[in-house]
């Protein structure tokens, strides 16, 4: 199904579930689609399920301006306005996360039951004392600078070196398969939008934004993780009053997608948590 955001752009949505049951929007991850979460709205019940394509991703459509976390939490927003949604749980994944963050800075706590951030930091750059960036310190913004040159360069190539070091046990290995799905993913994305996204993504700082969360929130976090530091979670329990907190324990930045029964399960026990 789609809908058609006030800026005239068609977004794809799936609707599954009683619509009587508490409404849970899945948020995906960067260069994905809402196919992150197919095991889990599957296997979810008693809940109200919707999974959708940011724009630019997926089967929504791949517009080549208006691109941005700000963008993308306005057709969060409007998504909700359109089912007219009520008491709604958010989880996002990676991106997705940072979507609810902006969501939540632009629009605040209104209508939200609860929100789960899966393995996203508040802050992706390392600098001025900050630790809890990507790639365990080693990402500032020279390094931002270089990966978005080298996505303009090669993005295959930009991809597959980002998709090693989120997995690293694939470095050294055979990548030919690794390419063929590479080259899946973004066949069926826009380049635009996932640069442009890279760039929002990495812009943002919303270290001040969590402290205005006022729902309860998961944060599940890959330990010891590929892409986001752990102990990032330790900021976001120091400045978010109610959460809950799960580590995926032997688990890389994939586990939504590696480790699907798994998240499934604990995403229900807070969601027993906050019924």
């Amino acid at each position: 199904m789609f809908f058609l955001n006030s800026e005239k752009y068609k977004i794809y949505y799936k609707d599954v579930g009683d619509k009587k049951d508490t409404p849970i929007i899945f948020l995906h991850a960067w260069g994905s689609n809402h196919h992150d979460f197919d095991y889990t709205i599957e296997n979810l019940t008693g809940y109200r399920k919707i999974a959708y394509d940011h724009r630019g991703f997926g089967l929504s459509e791949k517009p080549n301006r208006d691109m941005s976390l700000a963008r993308l939490a306005k057709d969060l927003k409007e998504l909700i306005e359109y089912l007219e949604l009520e008491n709604v749980i958010l989880v996002g994944y990676s991106m997705g996360a940072g979507v609810i963050y902006k969501y939540i800075d632009t629009y605040g706590n209104e209508n939200l039951k609860g929100i789960v951030i899966c393995d996203m930091t508040p802050y992706l750059l390392n600098e001025d004392g900050w630790e809890y960036g990507i790639m365990f310190g080693r990402f500032g913004r020279e390094e931002l600078l270089k990966s978005i040159a080298s996505q303009f360069d090669d993005m295959k190539k930009a991809y597959l070196d980002l998709y090693i070091q989120i997995n690293p046990s694939l470095e050294g290995k055979n990548t030919s398969v690794l390419k063929r799905v590479i080259e899946k993913d973004l066949s069926g994305n826009s380049y635009y939008s996932i640069t442009s996204m890279w760039f929002s993504l990495c812009s943002e700082d919303f270290r001040e934004t969590v402290k205005k969360i006022k729902v309860p929130t998961a944060l599940f976090f890959a330990d010891p993780g590929s892409l986001v530091n752990p102990k990032s979670v330790e900021y976001l329990k120091e400045n978010i009053d109610n959460t809950y907190i799960h580590m995926f324990e032997k688990s890389t930045h994939s586990f939504i997608n590696n480790k699907p029964k798994y998240f499934t399960k604990e995403l229900e026990k807070f969601l027993n948590i906050i019924k």
